[in-house]
């Protein structure tokens, strides 16, 4: 294999996207690929993160949410997108072009079907999302986290392989330790993570489902609260009224640490955080986020819920009462969140971007793809 071949990654948004990218980018550099990063100004924010690689910044937009007023401007904002994807690839000739959904991959994904590129698309959810539907459907090759994901084109069938979701080198790194038991006397620790772009309703309701516990249940409290900036003051006040030790930032660089260490973790369910959890056997209540087009984050966890790996309580449900009482006996059920950790790290997928580097590997090279199955896949 020549060393200068190029692959272009596209990705933007949130770390949900993100992290798998950087994941695949560094098993292709490795592997002797030049590799690129096609993003948007909120991807940039990622990189630093993520292994070392060219950087596209492209404008990027959603036509939904905004309002009708702000539509023509976001149509002009893909446009652009797609005019300055197809001037960037005609200049790189990447071998493949890989989407990892979300509008800021709209323009290299779709400029490489129309200028006739290797293109891939890969589905974090368990919901094929609108941009890498449409690219489905328009013949590029799929790569997908669940079993049965849903929105799958019928014309996609052929070139449909399940990898997992990629995991970034520090949680495989973490994940090599399993979970911690749980001593009565020793601190509990607790997670609480509302995804890259923060959850208001957790701001709002751990503090005061924490204020509900005994003194003594306070006291061996120790809380890592991933908040937004504007939510951060409130929560380290009232974290501060009830005595319960906290550490509170909007993003935590060291993350698979934090996650690997906690008895317990409140936390929304997007693709990465989920696969994260279970590569790493936290027990996890899951608080699905709410209204979205195609309620993906609810059907991330439904199998894993199902089969006993993880909780979830859904926001309409969620209260500051509810809440409380759960944490309660899992503080005092070792054995229960033991069972947990077991049961999640069954849905693990240690080697998914391995899985999904074979795909990318076979189709640069021209070779037929040979990407073998998950664990779960073989298991039926």
């Amino acid at each position: 294999m020549s060393g200068v071949d190029k692959i272009l990654l596209a990705a933007g948004g949130t770390g949900g996207h993100m992290f798998p990218a950087g994941a695949l980018a560094e098993q292709l550099k490795e592997a002797g690929y030049d590799v690129h990063l096609a993003t948007d100004k909120r991807g940039m924010a990622y990189v630093s993160n993520l292994t070392p690689m060219e950087l596209h910044q492209l404008p990027a937009a959603t036509v939904y949410g905004g309002g009708l007023l702000a539509l023509p401007l976001r149509v002009i904002t893909l446009i652009l997108s797609l005019l300055a994807s197809l001037i960037l690839i005609i200049r790189l000739r990447p071998k493949v072009i890989i989407g990892f959904g979300g509008y800021p991959s709209f323009g290299p994904v779709i400029a490489g079907i129309l200028l006739r590129s290797q293109v891939l698309v890969h589905e974090q959810n368990a919901v094929l999302g609108r941009v890498n539907k449409l690219a489905a459907n328009l013949g590029a090759y799929v790569a997908t986290s669940f079993k049965d994901t849903a929105n799958i084109p019928a014309a996609a069938a052929q070139k449909l392989r399940r990898t997992g979701n990629p995991l970034r080198p520090a949680i495989l790194k973490a994940a090599e330790g399993g979970y911690r038991y749980l001593a009565s006397a020793r601190a509990f620790e607790l997670l609480v993570f509302g995804g890259s772009q923060g959850a208001s309703i957790l701001a709002e309701t751990v503090p005061q489902a924490l204020a509900l516990l005994s003194t003594e249940k306070k006291r061996r409290l120790r809380v890592v609260h991933q908040v937004r900036q504007p939510e951060m003051r409130e929560a380290l006040d009232a974290y501060a009224a009830e005595g319960v030790y906290s550490e509170i930032r909007d993003f935590f660089n060291d993350l698979p640490i934090r996650m690997r260490r906690a008895h317990l973790m409140i936390a929304r369910s997007g693709a990465s955080t989920v696969a994260e959890a279970t590569a790493l056997g936290v027990p996890s209540i899951f608080v699905p986020l709410p209204g979205s087009l195609d309620q993906d984050q609810a059907h991330n966890v439904r199998q894993l819920v199902k089969r006993g790996g993880a909780m979830v309580i859904n926001q309409k449900d969620l209260t500051a009462k509810s809440l409380a009482a759960e944490i309660e006996k899992l503080m005092d059920d070792e054995m229960r969140l033991q069972r947990l950790s077991d049961k999640a790290r069954k849905f693990a997928e240690l080697d998914a971007t391995g899985r999904l580097f074979r795909y990318v590997d076979g189709l640069a090279q021209k070779r037929p793809v040979q990407v073998d199955k998950p664990k779960e896949d073989k298991n039926g």
